[in-house]
């Protein structure tokens, strides 16, 4: 088996607490770890998110950082108008580094859309690791485009398989989209030891701890 991770969302290389560095980044450098220990060759492709290398290897796995936006913090609702870009980028990865996947795991909504794409085109399946919903959010008071929501309906009803983090993420897919609890399976996510303490500056000044911008 051959993997193509699509994290959108999440560049594994953002040290946690760094700008948006979070829970996400961290699952996604766990998910990489895992597959270079078990030698599963893969392919993750992400968004160059930090200034750095934009390719990385490690034995059988390697992490392509395509350039979308910015090398920094930046609203990720850019992405949802970018589909066709996005697309492209991921094909000219695939094709230049002669990379065959049989599956597609993909992480956020951002990169379902893409893996749904791929997944048509290369005629190969695709899983989806859900993170978070957009009906939850805007029931719980966010702003969430109808755009969002009906992409993540489409991806849920065509991922051979779905990730959640919690039996409520599960049970909120299985309410507001119809999804066959059967095809979601709950994996939890643990919390790094990093976020167990406090975040200093270089200067030793306690970083407080703010509300999350959630988008």
């Amino acid at each position: 088996m051959s993997i193509l991770v699509l994290t959108l969302h999440a560049d594994p290389t953002i040290q946690p607490g760094a700008e948006e560095g979070g829970g996400t980044h961290m699952y996604v450098n766990e998910v990489m770890n895992l597959l270079i220990y078990k030698q599963v060759p893969a392919l993750f492709i992400t968004r160059k998110a930090s200034f750095g290398p934009a390719l990385f290897e490690y034995d059988m796995v390697s992490l392509s950082r395509i350039k979308i936006g910015p090398e920094k913090q930046w609203d990720k609702t850019n992405l949802i108008n970018l589909e066709k870009k996005i697309n492209d980028l991921i094909e000219s990865q695939i094709t230049n580094r002669s990379f065959q996947p049989s599956l597609i795991h993909s992480i956020y909504w951002y990169s379902g859309r893409a893996a749904m794409h791929l997944s048509n085109k290369l005629e190969i399946p695709f899983i989806h690791t859900i993170i978070s919903n957009g009906l939850r959010k805007r029931k719980s008071g966010y702003l969430v485009s109808s755009q969002q929501i009906e992409e993540e309906k489409r991806i849920f009803d065509n991922a051979s398989l779905l990730i959640s983090i919690s039996n409520e993420e599960k049970n909120d897919v299985v309410k507001y989209y119809d999804v066959d609890p059967i095809k979601i399976r709950v994996i939890g996510r643990g919390v790094d030891n990093l976020f167990l303490s406090e975040l200093y500056t270089e200067n030793g000044t306690l970083i407080p701890r703010t509300k999350p911008n959630v988008k």
